[in-house]
């Protein structure tokens, strides 16, 4: 009798558990995925680091009078620009686009000439300038404490900024 007792408990109670157990559970909620990813868009400092290594490897351009390479940082800089323009044009309430334009306007278009005479004086000083209307902006932006000068050494030293056929 003990052992049918026994046999009984078994059979009733923990077969059914252990069958429970063996039972896979529900799926989850899962929450669809969207049909199209999410776009990326760089927030202003990201634009701005772009910017920044561009300016670096500019003077280096400029400075060993590799004037192809100058060109083409200085119109990889005005790209990132334009993209700031459209993608941030107003920064703490102020007209980001615009001030850009204005540095695209003068400073670059400076630049520009300095790069196509290829006068290596010209540069240096539009250079500077250019430097300084960045610095103007992060003053106007309450950035004033990034400051931009000329660069000490290249970021990049796996890249040749001599002039090459």
């Amino acid at each position: 009798m003990r052992r049918s007792l026994f046999a009984a408990v078994v059979m009733g109670v923990l077969v059914p558990l252990v069958a429970l157990a063996q039972t896979p559970a529900p799926p989850a909620a899962v929450e669809p995925k969207p049909a199209v990813p999410k776009a990326y868009v760089p927030g202003l400092e990201q634009f701005m680091n772009v910017i920044l290594i561009e300016h670096n490897k500019l003077w280096f351009a400029g400075r060993a009078g590799n004037w192809p390479l100058a060109a083409y940082e200085l119109g990889e800089i005005k790209e990132v620009m334009s993209d700031v323009q459209d993608l941030v044009p107003v920064f703490k309430s102020l007209p980001l686009a615009d001030m850009m334009d204005a540095v695209i306007v003068k400073e670059i278009a400076d630049l520009e000439k300095a790069i196509e005479v290829r006068d290596a004086k010209k540069f240096a000083a539009g250079f500077d300038r250019l430097s300084a209307a960045c610095n103007a902006c992060h003053r106007a932006t309450e950035n004033g404490f990034i400051v931009i000068k000329r660069p000490t050494r290249p970021v990049f030293t796996n890249q040749d900024y001599r002039p090459h056929r």
